[in-house]
């Protein structure tokens, strides 16, 4: 029988120590953790700290972002969706390391696995990204081309069906960080104590990300 082939997998993390997010992928013996993002690769993006993933998400281009496999610690499924929204292959929360290698070898063959959660439309959640990177109004509805009216009647829509009653709540609320979150995160965290920092297995400092013409 054939050996099976490694994983290839290209890491996107703004600092070292959130790699032990994907301890449970980086060990495994059938990947090969790799300095450059090539095609039959898959791309890893850790979501932290805050607004970095968003940022980084807004320079790839669609076929990389096909590609691209989001882990992140927030739960809320608007948050979730705001992340997906980019047409990523798929979007893992920490606490699920079996989703998180599910889904980087999704990632490698541009296997789209996410289902959206929420009820929001597509310029809702366009919207709210922006929110979330601290764009005021006016700049938004330059940068979607749309009027200022039209910002304002989507964060309008967006609030009623989050249940929240404004942007600075709805914003708490988007990163888990209402008492009803810190409940949820200490039942999770009594099934999935915290995971000790783990080292990269042969890989240098990842390469800059590939960017859209």
């Amino acid at each position: 029988m054939a050996p099976t082939q490694a994983l290839g997998l290209f890491v996107s993390s703004a600092h070292p120590a959130y790699l032990a997010w994907i301890q449970a992928l980086l060990q495994r013996s059938d990947v090969d953790v790799r300095d450059t993002l090539d095609d039959d690769v898959a791309h890893v993006l850790i979501d932290a700290p805050f607004g970095w993933t968003l940022h980084r998400l807004a320079q790839l281009d669609g076929t990389t972002r096909s590609r691209t496999l989001i882990v992140t610690a927030r739960t809320h499924p608007a948050y979730l969706d705001c992340l997906a929204s980019h047409h990523v292959s798929g979007v893992a929360t920490v606490t699920e390391p079996h989703d998180i290698v599910a889904g980087a070898y999704a990632a490698a063959s541009s296997k789209r696995t996410y289902h959206y959660r929420s009820n929001l439309t597509f310029m809702e959640l366009r919207v709210l990204r922006l929110l979330l990177q601290g764009v005021d109004t006016l700049t938004a509805a330059n940068r979607l081309d749309v009027s200022y009216k039209t910002i304002n009647a989507h964060v309008s829509n967006a609030l009623g069906k989050l249940g929240v009653e404004g942007r600075a709540q709805m914003i708490v609320h988007l990163l888990g960080g209402t008492e009803a979150s810190w409940k949820a995160l200490e039942a999770r965290e009594a099934i999935h104590p915290l995971i000790p920092p783990v080292t990269r297995r042969n890989a240098a400092s990842p390469s800059p990300l590939p960017h859209a013409a």
